[in-house]
């Protein structure tokens, strides 16, 4: 008799083979073309950002100094 449980499920392979084919499409434009390297510019720019917000955020808290003048001190050191 047959184990009902026992299955050939191929589900989580496919699932695998998805996600890195569109990794590697991903990556692949990002690095390979010029639209990407504008999209990475901006990336790059935009986590920059984010990041300088969040650290003179959290610092300003704890000092009680302006956000913007930290957010200004921070520009001058991340580029």
């Amino acid at each position: 008799m047959k184990n009902p449980l026992d299955k050939n499920d191929d589900s989580t392979l496919i699932t695998i083979l998805a996600i890195t084919t569109v990794t590697a499409a991903t990556l692949t434009y990002l690095y390979l073309t010029q639209g990407g390297a504008n999209a990475r510019k901006a990336i790059t720019h935009k986590l920059k950002d984010e990041a300088k917000n969040l650290a003179s955020g959290f610092v300003s808290g704890k000092t009680g100094i302006s956000k913007i003048t930290l957010k200004k001190v921070a520009d001058h050191f991340v580029k």
